[in-house]
This record gives structure tokens, sequence and C-alpha cells, in this order.
């Protein structure tokens, strides 16, 4: 038995965006974001927004959070070879770095 839309051909990868929950959103239009900013990487849970970004003209990578029940952001530069840790744990990358939050 196969699970997806019909007549789609899949298989639940490609949701539509009036059946995607907030752990599937469907992503900003291109023309929608900076032109000089890509978005690599976003994940959300428990009130708290961490971005992955690149910025295409400084060849920067930074970590942006955001924590929705204090209000509270930060960003952080990453070096491209600990982009994924600081993604993955960016508060642990930010006291490690001596970077308060």
């Amino acid at each position: 038995m196969r699970i997806g839309f019909p007549g789609t051909g899949t298989a639940g990868r490609h949701l539509r965006p009036e059946v995607a929950g907030p752990e599937h959103e469907v992503p900003p239009e291109p023309d929608t974001m900076d032109q000089d900013t890509a978005e690599l990487a976003c994940r959300r849970g428990a009130g708290i927004e961490v971005t992955l970004l690149w910025h295409r003209t400084s060849g920067e990578l930074t970590v942006s959070v955001t924590d929705a029940a204090s209000g509270a952001s930060f960003e952080l530069p990453v070096a491209a070879d600990e982009a994924l840790t600081a993604f993955h744990h960016p508060y642990g990358y930010a006291a490690a770095q001596g970077v308060a939050y």
C-alpha cells in the first residue's frame, strides 16, 4: 500500500500549502527573500527558530536564533567548517565562542 497524494506519484514528499503544518511549512518565494542572503537551513521547535544563512556578497555564514516566547534573538558569524555544529547547537556554540546571548 502506497501512501501519497492521488495522481501525483509522490509518497508524501511534497505537501500542498493548505495541508502543510508548522513542521512542513512552505518556504517563501525567492523574490520575497533578500537577494544577497540565502537561507540554507531552518528549523523550529519549542518556540525557537534557528536559521543558517549565507550572505552572497561577503561570503559570510551566520546562524540566526529567535526565541518567540521571550522575544530575544541573536545572530552569530560562523566558519564554514563549523556551520552545521552552530546550526544544531547555537547556544552551546555561542557560549564556546564567548558570545553573550
